[in-house]
């Protein structure tokens, strides 16, 4: 009996720490909040990661990992969250032993069938899986090559782009081994919301563009390349040395190893690149941590995955950061490299909107349009999907001692190319309720009442539920393209607004129109009659049509007309006036029905709603005859 309520009291702990530790979780430079992400990894799907992890510059640095290995492997131990334990060298694994997104999420807004690896990546905002990064292979499409950089939101800015200010008269595309962006967190999000509005013909059409950029952002970007230019006999740069986007070496290779590393060309021996680096956020050279292509066995020595300080050696080894996978060998290499170091840059009541309509935002590309899995349980996938009805939005959790109120707006885009004024934006007022945490396995529902200012009271209970700042937004009514925005007050009255996030709402059903040729409806034609007429099935965000028959017989004997037909491309709306021609020969007597279905892309109340052939918004239209033999 003792040992049941002990059992019953540590459980009773155990279920409420969340909520305590959420209160009491004080955001210092150096420290990864382990507990934004425990939701965002629990948003995602993925497995839950509690407490607060320390991030000192010393060897637990590599306790908040996100990386690549250079090899696929199977993993032993925890289980990813799509049930697949084939961990694959384009997959981005992440704190908390996690596979945070496999290559084909990184690659969601480009629909890439295939793994393309992956050589470089930057976590920017985990909330929103905004990811920066590169590619082993090309694109078999030629949309990117593996030298240029790409995000997870849809920009591609080119390796030529990224060059551009060192002035190598025969600049080809010599690779991107790793990437960092240093700066204002802000400033360097705002950069990447833009980056998508500039195809990649625009980059290199003028590639000094990207440098003067990043000035007037205030930011830079560090990389590392796979080649040495202009040439190997007389190098500007070798693929060791780190490189500013803004022109210059940050870093040449025998600065990032120790002296006793002969490191460097000409003069020390060695190019042993520079596989993958991180930092903190403001360009602290005594902060940088690699990975090197090559190893080495003198002293001392490390090898091509594991984590090394500037000037200083091992941190930690490859099999320290892999070693909760349970891979069956010690050596995995390291080809991409994220940590927390230091990143103290987002402020307690920094506003973030992490997820809208059940998908992460890193999700929405810059035209509104969601791609990928979404954030919701079941998962779904979006295709180029817009919203519609109750659409959910989720705001990061900020601090609970030092932040009150919180709002969500909108504005309306007056064109598609039109945002709305900063001072256009309108709150959203209307009242809903909310789950929120009241005791273990007790939590109730509350009633949320926006005063005519939109303004919300924070509640931290709810979070371990709700994910974060909550707000249900009912669209019903609109159409266009809107971009969002999360305000967060300090007690002081400070008011901290995020970047906004675009999305477009299609509440418009799609259009169903299905007409007959010289067979009477609801009437009688013979077997082995052509039955004939044509079809309209189209939307805006049209996905999918199908014309199909049924009789009332038992089974139901259903059967195509035509067959399913699904979207071809954002600017496909379906098919208007298409003729068919139907065979009824073979087909037992009975009273028939010939019905259409068109389905949109729209994302409804954040979920999908009908599967495949279509989901989202479905219309029908449909005709009965009986089909008799011939007398």
């Amino acid at each position: 009996m003792k040992r049941r309520m002990l059992f019953v009291i540590l459980l009773s702990f155990l279920m409420i720490q969340p909520a305590l530790s959420q209160e009491n979780v004080v955001r210092t430079p150096g420290v990864l909040e382990m507990a934004d992400v425990s939701r965002l990894t629990e948003v995602h799907g993925l497995a839950e990661v509690t407490g607060a992890v320390e991030i000192p510059e010393t060897l637990t640095a590599c306790r908040g990992a996100f990386f690549s290995s250079e090899e696929d492997f199977v993993t032993l131990g925890p289980e990813p969250a799509d049930g697949n334990p084939i961990i694959s060298d384009g997959d981005l694994l992440g704190p908390g032993c996690v596979v945070f997104a496999r290559n084909r999420e990184l690659l969601a807004v480009f629909k890439s069938e295939q793994d393309l690896g992956l050589d470089a990546a930057d976590v920017i905002d985990a909330g929103r899986r905004l990811v920066a990064f590169s590619t082993e292979l090309d694109d078999p499409l030629g949309r990117f090559t593996a030298g240029d950089l790409l995000v997870t939101n849809g920009a591609v800015i080119p390796n030529r782009a990224l060059l551009a200010n060192f002035e190598i008269e025969t600049r080809g595309d010599l690779g991107l081994d790793a990437v960092h962006f240093v700066g204002d967190l802000n400033n360097i999000i705002r950069f990447l919301d833009y980056a998508p509005e500039v195809s990649r013909e625009g980059w290199l059409d003028n590639p000094g563009m990207l440098p003067q950029m990043l000035e007037e952002y205030g930011i830079d970007i560090w990389f590392s390349t796979e080649g040495t230019a202009p040439e190997v006999e007389m190098p500007l740069f070798i693929d060791g040395d780190l490189l500013s986007a803004q022109g210059g070496i940050v870093a040449k290779n025998s600065l990032l190893l120790s002296s006793a590393v002969p490191a460097g060309i000409p003069n020390r021996g060695v190019d042993f690149g520079l596989d993958a680096v991180t930092a903190d956020r403001s360009g602290n050279r005594q902060l940088i941590h690699f990975s090197t292509e090559i190893l080495y066995r003198g002293e001392p020595a490390f090898s091509d995955g594991d984590v090394l300080l500037l000037g200083d050696g091992v941190v930690c080894t490859n099999e320290d950061i892999t070693h909760c996978f349970e891979p069956k060998t010690k050596e995995l290499g390291l080809d991409a490299l994220s940590l927390a170091l230091g990143r103290g840059e987002r402020p307690p009541c920094g506003a973030a909107i992490i997820r809208v309509g059940g998908m992460p935002t890193g999700n929405i590309n810059s035209q509104g349009l969601a791609n990928g899995w979404s954030a919701t349980t079941p998962p779904f996938e979006a295709f180029d999907s817009p919203f519609g009805g109750w659409v959910e939005i989720l705001g990061l959790m900020p601090s609970c001692e030092e932040c009150e109120r919180f709002k969500v707006e909108y504005g309306e885009w007056s064109s598609p190319t039109t945002p709305p004024d900063p001072d256009g934006f309108k709150p959203m007022t209307d009242s809903f309720k909310e789950w929120t945490f009241v005791w273990p396995s007790l939590w109730v529902r509350v009633d949320r009442v926006p005063d005519s200012e939109g303004w919300l009271g924070i509640i931290c209970d709810s979070d371990p539920v709700m994910g974060g700042l909550y707000y249900p937004w009912n669209t019903g009514g609109k159409n266009g393209k809107y971009s969002l925005r999360l305000t967060v007050e300090s007690v002081g009255g400070v008011e901290h607004v995020s970047s906004p996030v675009v999305v477009v709402i299609d509440n418009t059903p799609p259009t169903a129109i299905l007409n007959l040729s010289g067979t009477p409806s609801c009437g009688d034609i013979t077997i082995g009659d052509k039955v004939t007429g044509e079809i309209t099935a189209t939307d805006e965000h049209f996905y999918s049509y199908q014309l199909s028959y049924r009789c009332g017989l038992h089974p139901a004997c259903p059967g195509s007309i035509l067959p399913v037909r699904k979207y071809a491309g954002v600017s496909d709306q379906g098919d208007a006036g298409l003729t068919f021609t139907w065979d009824t020969s073979g087909l037992p007597p009975c009273g028939y029905e010939i019905l259409l279905e068109v389905w949109d892309r729209t994302i409804v109340n954040n979920g999908r709603g009908w599967g495949e052939p279509g989901y989202a918004h479905r219309s029908i239209d449909y005709d009965f005859f009986c089909l008799e033999a011939a007398e």
